[in-house]
């Protein structure tokens, strides 16, 4: 998301206090260790006069609502709400404590609205853990595949990049995590193959273990094949995930592990856009109709 964009969304919205997911509930739910939850672009602001705040918080309470309870869940960049200031991630730990509380374990992403130093002084031990030096990047396991979260954060001084871009590091760090791995796993990034065109050749490259692309930073449920030539060539699904509160559709993604395939299902609760007067308009009702329940199924092999 742009700075435009931004500027559009805060005069879009009447300002609304911060107010805290409901996980007490969610403490006797049983944990399902074969499904994840995926939430993109959640622009959670520190001051606590931003409507993000609020709709974040609705889409943590359909989480908590799940039975059973996801044992993941990948937060895929934009964790701020502009230029990824302290007391947004701070307001952040306080809107996701009953997630936590609630036993799913958190993997946090850099998006372009974040600051990986500054994020790192708020969350610490995620930062210290990296796989690459100087960049957020882990693995998540699941039973069957791995998610692979990579840093397409291209941070620039004072102002965010609406541009992505993976470092060399990263780059051979995943090749190296390709040629050794005997699982199965998907390329995250906040940042979509379609931006960064070269990068998701190279992902695509990295072997027939590389079964898709996860992205966010659109605010929207894209379905999308890339492709890449070389070796005989090879196709493989991107999905976008929708935005968890600020524009475009929103809601949360679940990822399901099958064993021998994937299967994301978009939660779509709303869709909407800035305008001056926030005038709803019947086709984001018909939108969300359309999307809401989609099913994706991604094959292992």
């Amino acid at each position: 998301m742009n700075r435009r964009e931004f500027i559009l969304a805060a005069g879009a919205f009447s300002l609304a206090p911060s107010i805290a997911a409901k996980g007490s509930a969610a403490h006797s739910k049983k944990i399902d260790k074969s499904l994840a939850v995926i939430v993109s672009d959640c622009h959670i602001c520190g001051d606590k006069k931003w409507h993000a705040n609020d709709e974040m918080v609705k889409t943590l309470n359909q989480i908590l609502a799940l039975d059973p309870l996801p044992a993941k869940m990948i937060v895929m960049g934009d964790i701020a709400a502009l230029v990824g200031l302290k007391k947004d991630y701070h307001e952040a730990k306080k809107v996701f404590t009953p997630i936590v509380d609630a036993g799913i374990e958190i993997a946090w992403m850099m998006g372009n609205h974040d600051r990986r130093d500054v994020f790192a002084e708020v969350f610490p031990e995620w930062a210290e853990t990296s796989e690459v030096e100087g960049r957020i990047v882990h693995v998540v396991k699941m039973p069957s595949v791995d998610l692979v979260l990579l840093d397409s954060l291209d941070q620039l001084k004072n102002k965010s990049n609406h541009d992505g871009k993976i470092n060399e590091a990263q780059i051979k760090w995943l090749e190296k995590f390709g040629a050794s791995t005997k699982r199965p796993f998907f390329v995250c990034t906040h940042h979509d193959g379609r931006q960064m065109k070269k990068f998701a050749q190279t992902a695509i490259g990295t072997g027939n273990l590389m079964r898709g692309y996860l992205h966010g930073h659109r605010h929207s449920w894209m379905l999308d094949a890339l492709h890449n030539w070389k070796d005989g060539g090879r196709l493989v699904r991107s999905i976008g995930m929708p935005s968890a509160s600020l524009w475009g559709d929103i809601g949360f993604v679940t990822l399901r592990d099958k064993g021998d395939h994937a299967e994301f299902k978009i939660f779509e609760r709303d869709c909407f856009f800035p305008s001056p007067d926030f005038r709803r308009e019947e086709s984001w009702d018909v939108l969300r109709k359309e999307n809401d329940g989609a099913v994706v199924k991604v094959l292992y092999k």
